[in-house]
């Protein structure tokens, strides 16, 4: 077996700064990685995304900042116990087999498309809402509003 070639890069530091030589032509590397904020346009993207419950502890503590997609008091930094974390697990699990199975019956019957149109009305949405709301109200303890 052949032994590992040496490296062609070195990083060495200077003034404090780690720089990396190539070693067949002896240069440095002068590209430097400006340390630039993000765009606006991405800070405000990442805002209108929801996002799921961030787990805080091993024992399913989470903390769950809402979004006005589906929270009428949004934005709000709520603190979710064990018991709801794993509610809103099987919620997903649950919402995922809801999907394959109206996907799967669409496919069956086209005309089953129409109850798309039925449950995102503004009526049904707005209740869905408040009824969202009113569970994560049960878990809000005023921890930090928006």
């Amino acid at each position: 077996m052949t032994a590992v070639p040496p490296s062609r890069y070195r990083v060495v530091e200077k003034r404090r700064r780690l720089v990396v030589i190539d070693t067949l032509t002896g240069e440095t590397a002068t590209r430097a990685m400006p340390a630039t904020p993000p765009r606006p346009e991405q800070v405000s993207l990442a805002r209108r995304l929801p996002t799921g419950p961030q787990q805080t502890s091993f024992d399913g503590r989470a903390v769950l900042d809402t979004h006005s997609s589906y929270d009428l008091k949004a934005p709000r930094t709520i603190h979710l116990d064990p018991g709801a974390t794993a509610f809103l697990g099987w919620l997903k699990i649950g919402a995922a087999v809801g999907a394959a199975l109206f996907v799967a019956a669409v496919i069956c019957q086209p005309w089953l498309f129409a109850l798309i149109f039925v449950v995102l009305q503004p009526v049904n949405r707005s209740r869905a809402r408040t009824r969202i709301t009113r569970w994560l109200d049960r878990y809000d303890t005023g921890s930090s509003a928006g």
